[in-house]
């Protein structure tokens, strides 16, 4: 399997467990469920572990690479990755606790860093694997 083949097959699982994640968090009592925390903890550990897999197999070869084009994509999504790792921790530590009540926030943020997180996998797929 390829390096990209390797990639896309961690962006698949990662959609697949935000899919379940979404579908989810409509129900109140999931929140505090420790089966809901035990799938954001593994969702919050593939996506670091794909952006780790990431960072250690694509970034300096691109960063050294004669090419500016390359140099300044794999910048960009360096920038990325540490504010999609900063939002995903802080994500995991406010919701998977008890105390925090606000269903409504809860949905709302949820939503917006699953978009951030398929935002991020289309843009590898669409410009981040075509520079290898």
């Amino acid at each position: 399997m390829s390096l990209v083949e390797e990639l896309i097959a961690e962006n698949n699982e990662i959609k697949e467990l935000s899919t379940v994640l979404e579908d989810l968090i409509s129900n109140p009592s999931m929140r505090t469920n420790s089966i809901f925390c035990e799938l954001l903890q593994r969702f919050q550990n593939k996506l670091g572990s794909h952006l780790k897999h990431e960072a250690r197999s694509i970034y300096s070869d691109l960063l050294n690479d004669a090419d500016k084009n390359k140099n300044k994509i794999a910048s960009e999504f360096l920038s990325n990755t540490r504010e999609l790792e900063r939002i995903q921790s802080s994500y995991v530590k406010r919701w998977c606790n008890n105390n925090n009540d606000n269903q409504q926030e809860f949905e709302k943020e949820t939503k917006d860093m699953f978009k951030l997180v398929k935002d991020r996998i289309q843009m590898e797929e669409s410009h981040l694997f075509s520079a290898l």
